[in-house]
């Protein structure tokens, strides 16, 4: 992440013909294999934002001297599901539980941390929700499942040779892992149009060339928004 993080933090806000302007921030919810991550940094090149995916998981990573690895396994797999954040700092007796706690707290901060340095793109990491008081722009990708099983295989890396009924199952695995993920922050339902902006289907489209229309209508948002 930039050094000057907290040097630009404080820039936060500012005041544009009376008007209450903050860091424009889109958030780039996903179903597996639906392009989504694409989508997240093409529309961040196309409108000169920063954009954040694995950088969370590193971030993370070096705070708390953990393997990035590991913490990104974690923040894939949910498993605190029904806990109570605020209890992250009294929790005892379970070392592994308190680590996992504090990896999301400190999710928490770095996320709120990031919003505060620039225009940018988020993916995952239950950010539309995390996020909510910086009214980001929340954009929820997903597809057929025989598209994202077809965009899976044709990406897989060399080895993997998984057969197309196991892959599926793979993709059920990771959304149902990311759906439980965002319910530990939110009870509305992960992928529920109502929580979203805008939903995108990729479905046999290319991300490259809906990119452009996506930065447009993405501009106007904020524009409505600021009007």
């Amino acid at each position: 992440l930039p050094g000057a993080v907290s040097m630009l933090a404080s820039a936060l806000y500012q005041t544009l013909d009376g008007v209450f302007v903050g860091r424009f921030l889109i958030t780039i919810s996903r179903e597996f294999g639906s392009g989504g991550r694409e989508l997240g940094k093409r529309l961040a090149g196309q409108l000169g934002y920063a954009y954040y995916d694995r950088e969370i998981e590193e971030g993370i990573a070096e705070k708390m001297d953990m393997d990035v690895n590991y913490v990104a396994r974690f923040m894939e797999r949910g498993s605190l599901t029904n806990i109570p954040l605020h209890f992250g700092r009294t929790l005892s007796g379970d070392y592994s539980l308190k680590q996992r706690v504090n990896m999301m707290l400190e999710q928490q901060r770095l996320l709120k941390e990031i919003a505060a340095t620039s225009h940018c793109v988020i993916v995952g990491r239950a950010a539309d929700v995390i996020l909510a008081e910086h009214q980001p722009f929340k954009i929820f990708v997903y597809a057929d499942m025989a598209y994202k099983v077809k965009r899976c295989l044709n990406y897989a890396e060399t080895g993997e040779n998984l057969s197309a009924r196991e892959m599926e199952r793979a993709i059920q695995k990771i959304d149902s892992q990311r759906a439980r993920y965002h319910q530990t922050f939110s009870d509305m339902r992960w992928g529920d149009k109502r929580q979203y902006h805008l939903c995108v289907n990729t479905s046999g489209l290319s991300v490259r060339e809906m990119v452009p229309i996506l930065a447009q209508y993405t501009e106007y948002w904020f524009r409505q928004r600021q009007s």
